[in-house]
This record gives structure tokens, C-alpha cells and sequence, in this order.
């Protein structure tokens, strides 16, 4: 719980950092006042959300990947004549082997050994487990499973076309990103482009720029300039996000 505070604290003072030193950004670029650190209210709100979905899309990377080893743990359990309880939780063995600590997995089946102890169905667990992941993928795997193993299914064979799929997809997705890379990266130098020519011309040519500056007129022009770049700054990162 100590571990949790101090992360989030930790992930507080990296946004606030960030919102604080984008807003100055802002107040000089754009305004060239300190009245214009009074953006820092949104600017905040949008790093925030920004961070919060670039650490979702690294968890969700880091369970599939982890998912992936978990299952074949299982799998091999189960041809070794495992039951489904004793292979599910004996892998978590494994996978705390591969991943340590820090494992996202594990975190979300802490617990599965005090509760199977206690006569709760498996089924149950592993519901419970697919809704604190948010993974589509590992949803579907469960209600299969739940299913097969009320039904008598062959859990070997559901398992191993669990992680044949999960496989194929991880590769799709490493291909999808090591193609658009090279756009990801013309994206963020589009996004920097713009704020390095206003920062040119306040360096060179002060009295060029000035009449935006200090006049109502000037402050309205800007004001659409800035909510323009950050409409675009919203879609190029929308359009670089590929889901399978």
C-alpha cells in the first residue's frame, strides 16, 4: 500500500511537472505574459489524461505479454495431469520466475491460492481477474473457458488456441508499429515545428512578432492559433493509434 502511494505520488509530481512546464511554454510562445500560466488548469487535465492512456496502453502491453507466458505454463501443466485449479495456480510460479515483483499479472491474481483454499470455483477467480485487466482478448478467453470447463471441454486444446491467438496478434501489432515508427516520428516533429518557429521569430525578430502581443486583437489571434495547434496535436495522436 506504502508502494502505491509513493508511485502515485511520484506520477502526481511528473504531470504537475509537465502541466507546469507546458503552461509556461504557453505564456511565453503564445502570450508573453504571466497571465498566461492561466492555462494551467486545462493543460493539467490534458496531460493528466494523456499520461494516464500512455501508462493503460503499457499495461495492457505488458499483461498480453504476460498473459501469453502464463498460458502456456498452464497448458504444459495440464498435459503433465494437472487439474485446471492446480495448473492455473502453479503457473503463477513461473510467471513470478520470468517477470518478478513487478509482474502485472500476478498483481491481478493475487490472491487466487487463499481463495481456491476456500472452495471458490475457479470460474469465479478468473471473472474477476478478466475484469481488472480491461482486456478484451483475456475476457473472451475466460468465458470460453468458463463455459468449456462447466461443459467438459478441452481445456488443452482452448489454451493453446488461446495463445496461438494472442501470439499472431502481438506480432500483427509489432509490424502495424514498426511500420507507422518513421510517421510517429514525423508526427512529433509536425507538433515541435510550429512552436520552434514561434520561438525563432521571438528571438530574431522581436518587433516582428510584437503586434500580437499586449492587444486584444492579438490575444484573440493566438488564442485560436493555440486551440488549432491542439486540435491537431489531438488527431496526430489518434490517427497513429492502431487497434487489432
Amino acid at each position: 500500500m506504502d508502494c502505491g502511494r509513493i508511485f502515485k505520488r511520484k506520477e502526481n509530481w511528473i504531470v504537475t511537472g509537465a502541466s507546469f512546464g507546458a503552461s509556461g511554454l504557453i505564456a511565453y510562445l503564445f502570450y508573453h505574459s504571466p497571465y498566461g500560466m492561466c492555462s494551467f488548469p486545462i493543460v493539467f487535465f490534458l496531460v493528466r489524461r494523456i499520461y494516464r492512456n500512455e501508462k493503460e496502453k503499457r499495461r495492457k502491453k505488458r499483461i498480453h505479454l504476460e498473459f501469453k507466458d502464463y498460458m502456456h505454463a498452464v497448458s504444459g501443466l495440464l498435459l503433465s495431469g494437472n487439474s485446471a485449479e492446480r495448473a492455473f495456480l502453479r503457473a503463477q510460479e513461473e510467471v513470478f520466475q520470468l517477470y518478478g515483483r513487478q509482474s502485472v499479472l500476478l498483481e491481478g491474481l493475487f490472491g487466487m491460492e487463499a481463495r481456491l483454499s476456500l472452495q471458490e470455483p475457479l470460474e469465479r477467480i478468473l471473472i474477476d481477474f478478466s475484469k481488472s485487466a480491461g482486456s478484451e482478448d483475456i475476457e473472451n478467453f475466460v468465458d470460453i473457458f468458463c463455459y468449456a470447463k462447466r461443459s467438459g471441454g478441452d481445456f488443452v486444446r482452448i489454451i493453446a488456441t488461446s495463445v496461438e491467438r494472442i501470439c499472431d496478434k502481438a506480432e500483427v501489432l509489432e509490424e502495424i508499429q514498426t511500420v507507422l515508427a518513421e510517421k510517429a516520428l514525423e508526427q512529433k516533429v509536425m507538433c515541435a515545428a510550429p512552436l520552434g518557429i514561434l520561438l525563432f521569430f521571438k528571438l530574431s525578430s522581436p518587433d516582428f512578432i510584437g503586434i500580437l502581443y499586449g492587444n486584444f486583437m492579438g490575444v484573440s489571434i493566438m488564442t485560436a492559433a493555440l486551440l488549432l495547434y491542439g486540435v491537431s496535436f489531438y488527431l496526430g495522436m489518434k490517427i497513429l493509434e492502431v487497434e487489432v
